[in-house]
């Protein structure tokens, strides 16, 4: 049965507008006084800007319509697409030493803040001022992590000043095999399911000597975010980011519980065991918990039906929670032309950009009733409006925002990955963790006060 969004239940949802205000379009109006691409070059010169962006399975050719739409309204500057597959990160870190970086660029919000105290990104203040852009129409959750106030070792924070715009908005789901669950004669997710339950009927689809498995293990990097960890009472790191938490009973129990499904469960493949290609697509694991964007990839599947559920929630702390999250796109502070930036930027947030890109199944939109409705409304799969509830009611802070975040996290990521890769006790490995982030985090305060 095909769960269907209606308007009113994504204002609700997302808290956007009062009973019966219509949605204002995130498209923005010019403010009196002018628009901020009065910059624009005079009729007849021609300006080039780069764009620039990492890119995955039909993402460039659908970057390049919307591009070109933009482009018909401004025939006197040449776009020259900068698309990278591999090492995107570096490339661009590159091009800023270099003193050559793109114009825009696809945003990471584990990254801005490192970027906004570097002195590399552009504030937006003034073009969102200027252009009244409604910021109010878009989920606060995303917006949040595009803002940052000085002195903040993390983004979020009230009268801060904006780095970026979501193009989207971004959770995690749990996506099940319909099938694997009929052949096992088990019952589908629930909304009321604990992690107990999810152990429950992974057992009941087992068959490992058959290489049918029941859940596939949760990488790391999908616990960090604060999915299921959130849920135990866990965390990443105390309050002030100067004490890691990793080795409290809480998180343990967190990255335990994903051990354990391997492990002890047995219910999961070693992630060494698992087939090259997406153990879920080839209809090896009958669950995952991935993020939302695999969407685009699952409705390809023809060999089975599936769906998505909430996450389960937690047997004692009764707490379902998982992150949202969100990419975006920034301007350089070295743009050759910061207006015309802007303007090519705000289209790819606006109404169209959106638009383009939820008809293609790649992003989650981040505004816009109509065009999020339409999206939460497609189908497969049938309950496609449970990844808005994971991204809005049931969603925390994604918790890899803060100052240097991944020269950290791949610093004690190993630890865990040991672990989970050959089954070593997991408790040490947490505490190993918790003494190598301990380490980080001194180091990146330091850098911090430095700058």
């Amino acid at each position: 049965m095909t769960t269907q969004l209606s308007r009113r239940t994504f204002l609700q949802l997302t808290g956007v507008g009062a009973a019966g205000a219509v949605l204002a379009a995130c498209t923005a109006t010019t403010a009196p006084g002018g628009s901020s691409e009065e910059g624009a070059a005079p009729a007849g010169d021609t300006q080039t800007l780069i764009f620039s962006s990492y890119t995955w399975s039909g993402y460039e050719a659908a970057m390049k319509d919307v591009i070109a739409a933009w482009n018909e309204e401004h025939p006197e500057v040449t776009v020259e697409g900068q698309f990278f597959p591999e090492d995107y990160w570096t490339k661009v870190q590159t091009q800023v030493a270099g003193g050559t970086p793109p114009d825009v660029g696809i945003a990471d919000y584990g990254r801005l803040l490192t970027y906004a105290k570097s002195g590399i990104l552009l504030p937006l203040d003034d073009y969102l001022q200027v252009d009244d852009f409604p910021l109010d129409k878009m989920l606060p959750g995303a917006v949040a992590q595009y803002r940052w106030q000085e002195g903040e070792f993390d983004t979020g924070g009230e009268g801060g000043k904006m780095y970026g715009l979501p193009s989207d908005a971004q959770s995690q789901i749990l996506a099940y095999n319909k099938n694997m669950f009929d052949a096992a004669g088990v019952a589908y997710p629930t909304d009321d399911w604990t992690w107990d339950d999810l152990v429950a009927a992974g057992q009941a689809i087992t068959k490992a000597d058959e290489n049918i498995w029941g859940m596939q293990m949760i990488s790391p990097w999908i616990l960090t975010k604060g999915n299921f960890l959130f849920s135990a009472n866990g965390a990443n790191h105390s309050a002030d980011f100067k004490q890691s938490l990793l080795d409290t009973p809480e998180s343990i129990e967190a990255f335990k519980w994903n051990w354990d499904l391997v492990y002890t469960h047995q219910i999961a493949p070693t992630p060494g065991a698992q087939s090259q290609t997406n153990p879920f697509m080839s209809g090896q694991v009958a669950m995952v918990v991935d993020g939302v964007w695999w969407i685009s990839d699952f409705a390809s599947i023809e060999d089975f039906e599936w769906d998505i559920a909430l996450f389960p929630k937690h047997p004692q702390t009764g707490k379902r929670t998982t992150s949202v999250e969100s990419d975006g796109w920034w301007i350089f502070q070295n743009a050759t032309n910061p207006d015309m930036a802007w303007s090519l930027m705000k289209y790819l947030v606006d109404e169209n950009g959106q638009k383009r890109f939820s008809e293609l199944n790649y992003i989650v939109p981040s505004c816009y009733e109509e065009v999020a409705t339409d999206w939460y409304n497609q189908s497969p799969p049938d309950s496609r409006p449970k990844a808005l509830e994971n991204i809005v009611q049931d969603s925390a802070k994604v918790d890899y925002t803060y100052f240097d975040f991944f020269t950290i996290f791949d610093a004690y990521r190993p630890s865990i990955e040991r672990a989970y890769a050959d089954g070593t006790d997991i408790e040490a490995a947490m505490m190993e963790a918790a003494q190598i982030h301990n380490e980080e985090l001194t180091k990146a305060w330091d850098k911090f006060s430095q700058m």
